[in-house]
């Protein structure tokens, strides 16, 4: 008998343990970003003599739910006493908090009281998260940097090299390039400056960059540098990203390829017999600008999607839309506002976009009480 209570026992608890494995996959499965926006609804035995304690057991019933909706960590354990389950446990913790929430609605019966809320759920803001968004770029011309002391045959292929970037660059996926290889980006910005009278300006026009779109720069530099009686030479493919219509410098990256190319000697045959070929050096180069063009738009994706915000006509705008990878529901923090009911902090609004256009979108605030004036011109930094 005893056997068949312990074999029972045992089944139980591997039953268990898969409800309270599977319970805690769908949970944390639901979302795995940073931020997520979920509405949930708490209930407190309603006091008549004491109102205010009933919100409060309510308010913090449905927060606690709601920091549920963004992951929870699942935990059980059972007491047996001879052969016998005495006590059976299980521990739900939120894997996330509440970083800020509004109440929709407050109920009364004659047993409840009921508090309805949206929130905002989510890790800690310092968290990133890289995920690939559409990119809009412009693509202008570069430079080419050759030392005079460069081996005339690596010098030729510096410019093949040099136009392979751009071809990689156009061929790549989620990004929607706009080729002005051949306009020096100095030149886009003289001529924005007073366009009306400007040469280039009335003859080739001037190229349409919205305020989330990016501007690219290129650039490959062959330098010569000896170490161990050997000729090196150094490869370098350099980015300069800039932002908006005002052409704003955001990042500038370099990446190096040293290229082994054949020992210093004053015997020819050493030296021919010692160097690299072309076609082996050809495939380096072409693999080292496919990584690190790959690298530099992944560390793109890796900036956070900022916009200027503007009240137009009573609503709350931002310069950035779905064309700039904005979505619906989007999450968006704007600093420097005083919040006294936050509580992520009293100098953080939480926004969210209403509707989302190709290059702009309409916001709300998640607390009714701001003022849509005063965030006119701040800055609003969306999350993922």
């Amino acid at each position: 008998m005893n056997k068949i209570i312990l074999k029972f026992i045992n089944i139980y608890k591997v039953y268990i343990f898969i409800a309270l494995f599977t319970f805690n996959f769908a949970l944390y499965a639901q979302d795995n970003s940073n931020f997520k926006q979920v509405e949930a609804t708490g209930r407190s035995i309603l006091l008549p003599e004491n109102i205010e304690t009933s919100r409060k057991r309510a308010l913090e019933d449905a927060i606690y739910l709601a920091a549920l909706k963004g992951g929870a960590n699942v935990n059980g354990f059972s007491a047996i006493s001879s052969n016998t389950i005495i006590n059976d446990q299980s521990i739900i913790k939120p894997t996330n908090r509440v970083l800020d929430f509004k109440i929709l609605s407050e109920t009364q019966n004659r047993e409840y009281l009921t508090i309805k809320i949206s929130a905002i759920v989510g890790s800690e803001l310092s968290e990133q998260n890289c995920k690939i968004r559409p990119l809009n770029i412009n693509l202008f011309r570069g430079s080419i940097t050759v030392d005079t002391n460069v081996q005339s045959e690596l010098a030729r292929y510096t410019s093949l090299w040099y136009n392979k970037t751009y071809e990689l660059i156009s061929i790549l996926p989620n990004v929607d390039i706009n080729n002005f290889q051949n306009r020096p980006l100095n030149q886009i910005i003289k001529s924005s400056q007073n366009p009306a009278f400007d040469y280039n300006a009335i003859t080739k026009g001037i190229p349409t960059i919205h305020p989330g779109n990016y501007s690219l720069v290129p650039k490959i530099a062959l330098t010569k540098t000896n170490e161990n009686n050997f000729a090196n030479y150094l490869l370098t493919i350099s980015f300069d990203l800039y932002k908006g219509q005002k052409i704003k410098l955001e990042t500038s990256k370099s990446y190096n390829l040293l290229i082994n190319y054949q020992i210093e000697s004053k015997f020819q045959f050493l030296r021919n017999i010692s160097t690299l070929h072309i076609d082996k050096i050809n495939r380096n180069v072409h693999n080292h600008l496919s990584k690190s063009i790959n690298s530099f738009f992944y560390d793109i994706n890796c900036i956070p999607l900022e916009g200027k915000l503007t009240v137009n006509e009573g609503k709350l705008q931002v310069d950035l839309g779905s064309k700039q990878g904005l979505k619906q529901k989007q999450i968006g923090l704007v600093n420097g506002i005083k919040i006294q009911n936050s509580m992520l902090n009293d100098s953080i609004l939480i926004v969210h976009t209403e509707d989302v256009f190709d290059n702009y979108s309409t916001l709300l605030p998640l607390n009714d009480n701001v003022k849509l004036t005063n965030l006119n011109d701040k800055i609003v930094k969306f999350v993922e």
